[in-house]
């Protein structure tokens, strides 16, 4: 049986001002693919409005550790009130986006997540010895193993997090 530990939840960066929404997801699709990920969009829209365009995106870098362990970054953004405006910088018009920008991460640590523990027996059913010697194995041997990882996952959200928020505090100051 697969177990979900969640190390983060409920990470944010709100930001309004101007920005570029093709830059942030760059940031995200380059620091991801820097550090092994894959990547999987799961939901992607986006509607033109009277204010504006509203954007919202999911999705979710992955990367299978081992047989075990699977980690996985979930991350929401929405973009409110986005149109593009037209900026001069040092003497060349730059096109960039203006709006309200919330962006949500979270992390995940899946065990066994190809569930080799849970071994059934059709005419028996479910086996709870197996799930026994799981939950002992996580908590008494894994258990180091599971922290680093643990670790690891946080200081790659953080990671991922700093990188577009540097970006977003940079644009304060660059129109």
């Amino acid at each position: 049986m697969a177990d979900t530990i969640f190390p983060m939840v409920d990470e944010r960066i709100e930001y309004e001002g101007l920005f570029s929404m093709k830059e942030v997801f760059r940031i995200l699709d380059k620091y991801f693919r820097q550090k092994g990920y894959d990547k999987k969009i799961v939901f992607d829209e986006e509607y033109h409005t009277e204010t504006g365009k509203y954007i919202h995106v999911k999705f979710t870098p992955y990367k299978k550790v081992d047989d075990y362990i699977r980690i996985m970054m979930r991350i929401w953004i929405y973009a409110h009130n986005l149109i593009e405006v037209e900026k001069e910088l040092e003497g060349k018009k730059i096109k960039t986006n203006q709006g309200k920008l919330l962006m949500i991460f979270d992390s995940q640590m899946m065990t066994d997540y190809r569930e080799s523990w849970s071994v059934s027996d059709p005419e028996l059913g479910f086996k709870p010895i197996y799930f026994l010697i799981q939950v002992l194995m996580e908590k008494y041997i894994y258990r180091k193993r599971l922290a680093h990882w643990e670790g690891v996952i946080r200081h790659t959200l953080i990671g991922a997090k700093t990188e577009v928020a540097s970006y977003l505090n940079l644009n304060k100051f660059l129109y």
